[in-house]
């Protein structure tokens, strides 16, 4: 009867957060992203350092605000591995 609670925990968990998220946060926690949007100037509009489970899918999230800003801006995206 204790196996039960679990799983209606685990499913609870699993029902609100992608498994994505969970897999980066779990298995790669140190690994890195550094995203940045930069104007025709090469001034930084916008910028987003990400560790974990928050890199998934950041580019694309990235990819989406830079498309907002317009045509004349760059996004340029690096990874890391952070040092503990």
């Amino acid at each position: 009867m204790r196996f039960k609670p679990f799983l209606m925990f685990v499913c609870m968990i699993l029902s609100t957060t992608s498994c994505g998220y969970l897999l980066r946060e779990i298995v790669t926690p140190n690994n890195c992203k550094k995203c940045q949007i930069y104007n025709q100037s090469n001034d930084v509009v916008w910028e987003r350092d990400e560790c974990g489970g928050d890199v998934y899918n950041m580019e694309l999230k990235a990819k989406a605000e830079a498309y907002d800003f317009g045509c004349d801006y760059t996004l340029k995206c690096n990874s890391y591995k952070k040092d503990d």
